[in-house]
């Protein structure tokens, strides 16, 4: 009951901070071009300079050695999610935009407000190291993998001259390289080079970092105000694919790491296993709606992805702490 009750302590938080930016919006105190602005905020600097505060605080050369563990956990849990929400959308014959949202919104859980949190309280010996460890792997994904899916599709007509390949990798190259994957590889590459930020440097970034979750889930309030985002409660899909993504799949993953011959092959603790079990179980992350709100597509779909899920998390993750813990 102590895990849960860290879990309720964090969506309560999470539900507040939705709640004013719904107000806000609904009192007309801002409108649309706020919102804009504030996506624009989170996703250019407040969230890449979370990410770069949190790895370098966390990790060391000698961290990386000890605990790559976490890495490959989290490589490999992004590997199957992809593999089976690829297939269930297929399966599920969603297609377009609203199949590779489907993938967006169930590959990617919110383990930057929820998941570190969560880490923190539960591991305390180890949480800053596993949430530095596995910052690295999920935000190269989250930004890479995770802008493609919630990318527009351009229709056949949309040019009549074909894009050299030269073009294409430059719109390739344009759509990956951007503030939070550069924030994440100088921090790899600083932790690997063994430079360490000064204090001095690296508390402001945090307090400036710091400033990502409350302004995000406004940003999401405001969201809800300004689209049908209950339109997804029609949706088949939204029901197949939380229980399976926040039900059976981290259940399945937890017996996967545990119970077959790969338990004695990978470098991994019980901990490091009880951890990436329930960072696979997590809502929606919250960036997947600003991904999709910034670019106009669909973002009623996947706001409703992350309020339903989170809602649904309460339960979904008693569910899934009773059997692994």
């Amino acid at each position: 009951m102590g895990q849960f009750g860290i879990v309720v302590g964090q969506l309560v938080g999470f539900l507040i901070m939705l709640m004013v930016g719904y107000g806000c919006v609904r009192l007309k105190l801002y409108g649309t071009v706020a919102l804009n602005g504030m996506c624009a905020l989170l996703l250019n600097v407040l969230i890449p300079v979370l990410v770069f505060a949190n790895a370098m605080d966390g990790a060391t050369r000698a961290d990386l050695a000890a605990n790559w563990g976490v890495m490959l956990l989290t490589a490999l849990m992004y590997a199957l999610l992809a593999l089976v929400f690829f297939a269930l959308a297929w399966a599920l014959r969603l297609k377009g935009e609203r199949g590779r949202i489907f993938q967006a919104a169930l590959i990617f859980g919110n383990a930057g407000f929820l998941g570190i949190p969560l880490i923190m309280a539960l591991f305390p010996g180890h949480g800053a190291i596993y949430v530095a460890l596995m910052s690295i792997v999920d935000q190269s994904i989250l930004w890479t993998y995770g802008v493609y899916l919630c990318e527009p599709i351009r229709g056949a007509a949309a040019s009549s001259v074909r894009p050299s390949v030269g073009m294409r990798a430059a719109g390739l190259l344009r759509r990956f390289v951007n503030p939070a994957f550069i924030g994440i590889m100088l921090a790899l590459a600083l932790i690997l080079m063994g430079v360490r930020v000064p204090e001095l440097v690296l508390s402001p970034l945090h307090t400036i970092g710091a400033m990502a979750t409350p302004m995000s889930l406004i940003y999401l309030g405001g969201l809800f105000a300004t689209t049908r985002w209950w339109s997804v409660l029609r949706r088949y899909e939204l029901y197949v694919g939380l229980t399976a993504k926040m039900i059976l799949f981290p259940i399945g993953l937890y017996a996967l790491l545990t119970m077959t011959p790969l338990a004695g092959v990978l470098p991994v603790t019980h901990d490091m296993t009880v951890m990436i079990a329930m960072i696979a179980g997590l809502p929606t992350m919250t960036t997947i709606a600003m991904f999709c709100g910034r670019r106009g597509n669909m973002p009623e779909y996947a706001t409703g992805f992350v309020l339903v899920s989170t809602l649904f998390s309460l339960v979904s993750l008693a569910v899934v702490s009773s059997v692994i813990m």
